[in-house]
Parts: structure tokens; sequence; C-alpha cells
């Protein structure tokens, strides 16, 4: 879809503190090889919550935006993993310690990876129907932690870090133009990260995402699963840019998933056809990947470092367990 008259008028992303992966090794939490193949140097870790540290990306973006709580309309707060308490709704929690009003809309969105994306499509679309809305608030948050999610080896290739990130969308002018946004889906793929249903949490031992993957590749073979999951993304790549009546070597700066450097290769950077110098990956390999965050993150490091000047645009690429793809195209204003 191609959009006219929205702007992202702030972009933030909170991290607390940093763990070295060399620590990381000494201590026997990472493996060694792994290390090496993924490249990773630092990943970031919290002892907030997953809402509360959406709560703090939320307040920085709002301030920044120069926007008043009272014109954002519509909150989503995108999450992949465990929000500290079951039952409950932390889209509210978000509302009630950044806005502090009730004229908004706001809900969770569990598009795993692929959420803080799929908000941006979303908040897009709804900018665009209602004139009563006049501003959106998009958070992410995640806390990745013992001994429920063993960021360090849960699954091979990336290493979760902890972050909340926000973007302010609205019909005022600021300093990036959301030029267009695509979505696709391969929910045949969705039994990838799947374990056998539990009764409830309490049943629920470690995330063990390398079981999930091995169970389901027994239904699938490696080679398929990889076909589909390129095919997908490149579908939703390609209409972003179709729509935006653009090509990839337009882009100045392609933000992808914070994978580790092996798995940024194979996954994203030879589908595309990308060298890893336009990308983020250098940062990301200080950081880990943030859930569904890694793109709104990226947003904050190239406006915080004023890596951009006028015109230039920004390919937004977001992976998500399930599998979905949604991919969104800025423009510097």
């Amino acid at each position: 879809m191609r959009w006219t008259d929205l702007y992202l008028n702030a972009a933030s992303v909170v991290v607390e503190r940093q763990v070295t992966v060399d620590e990381a090794v000494a201590a026997g939490w990472y493996d060694a090889e792994e290390a090496e193949r993924t490249r990773q140097r630092a990943v970031a870790v919290a002892d907030s919550s997953g809402p509360d540290l959406g709560v703090a990306a939320g307040r920085a973006a709002l301030r920044a935006s120069g926007l008043p709580p009272a014109d954002v309309g519509l909150l989503i707060h995108a999450s992949c993993y465990f929000q500290g308490v079951e039952f409950w709704n932390a889209g509210a929690y978000v509302q009630h310690h950044v806005l502090g009003h009730g004229d908004a809309t706001a809900f969770e969105l569990r598009q795993m990876s692929n959420g803080g994306m799929c908000a941006l499509d979303l908040a897009a679309g709804q900018l665009a129907a209602r004139s009563t809305v006049a501003a959106a608030l998009l958070t992410t948050g995640d806390r990745f932690c013992e001994p429920g999610f063993p960021r360090w080896r849960t699954d091979r290739g990336l290493v979760f870090g902890d972050a909340g990130t926000a973007v302010v969308l609205s019909r005022r002018p600021g300093p990036l133009r959301l030029v267009a946004t695509a979505s696709y889906a391969a929910p045949e793929l969705e039994g990838l990260h799947r374990a056998p249903f539990a009764v409830g949490f309490h049943e629920a031992g470690p995330v063990d995402l390398m079981d999930r993957k091995q169970r389901f590749l027994k239904t699938m073979p490696v080679s398929e699963v990889t076909a589909r999951n390129e095919a997908g993304m490149l579908t939703a790549i390609k209409r972003c840019l179709e729509d935006a009546e653009a090509s990839i070597d337009d882009m100045t700066t392609v933000v992808v998933p914070f994978f580790g450097a092996d798995l940024s290769a194979k996954q994203c950077f030879r589908p595309i056809g990308l060298r890893a110098e336009q990308t983020l990956l250098e940062w990301g390999l200080e950081i880990g990947h943030l859930g569904s965050g890694d793109q709104f993150a990226g947003l904050a490091h190239l406006l915080d470092t004023r890596a951009l000047t006028r015109g230039q645009r920004v390919l937004l690429v977001g992976v998500g367990a399930g599998f979905t793809w949604t991919c969104a195209i800025v423009e510097k204003e």
C-alpha cells in the first residue's frame, strides 16, 4: 500500500545494559563455536519487564515527537515473549503509563518478530481511514530471561536481546515520511516454532526452539522450508518496492532482523542481494535480536546518528514466526 501524508515523528530504543559474548562463553552460557559463527559481540540484557521497557521507549518517542499524549488515538504494543503476568492486558499498561488517558484504542499484538512492522502497517491503515485518530504510538518490549527463556542456547544462529522500542506515526510532518508498506504470510510454516500444546502456562517448560524446529522438519524438508521462507520475504519486499515505485538500489539502508552474521547472510543478505555494509549488521551484533523491535531500533539508531540525508530511503524488513513478513519504505524529510 502506498501512503500519503503519513510521517514517523520519532523513534526510540531503550537498552539497559550489555553482556559481552566473551563473558557468556567464559561463564559456559554460550558455545564458543556458535559465538564464532554468529560473530555476536554483545547482547542487550534488562532487569525490567517487557511492558516496562515498552513504557520507557514509548515515553522517549512521544517526548521526542513533540506531540501531546492527547493526540494519540491508537496504541499498539507488540511482543514475542511472556509479558510478566498471565491473563492481563499489557497494552492497557503501556497506555496507562505513557498516555494516561482513555481516548485511545490500545491493544497487544502478537506477530512474533514481525510485531513492530505489522503494527506500523496496521496503524497506517487506521490513520488513513479514521480522521479522528491524529497519531499512533507503537511500542515493543521483551525480556528474554532465564529460566523460561535460555537466550544463549534456545536457538542457533542468533541470540535474543532485551529492549523496548517505539515509533510515533502521525499526519504531522516529521523526520521520516512513510512511503509504502506490504505484508505476506506463509501459515503452513507456523509449526516451525510450535511446541505440543499445554493446558496452561504452568505446564510449559523452558523455550527450546531447536527442539520445535526438529519436530517440524520431520514433516517438511529443510530445503522446502528455506525456499518458502525466501519466497515469502521476497514477495513482501517486491510488493513494497512496487507500491513505492522504487527498486532495491534506491535504498540507502536496508534494516533486516538482527540475526547473527552467518544467519543474516543466509536468510536475508543473499536472497535480497545485499552487502552487509548496506545494513545495520555491525550494530545488531552489539545488541542481539530484539524480538519485535529490531526495525524500530534500527530507525532510532539511524536518526540518533544522523546517518540519513534528505531524500534518502530506507527499507525495513520484518520476519516473524508464523510465518509473516511486513516491509516498509520510509524517506528522510
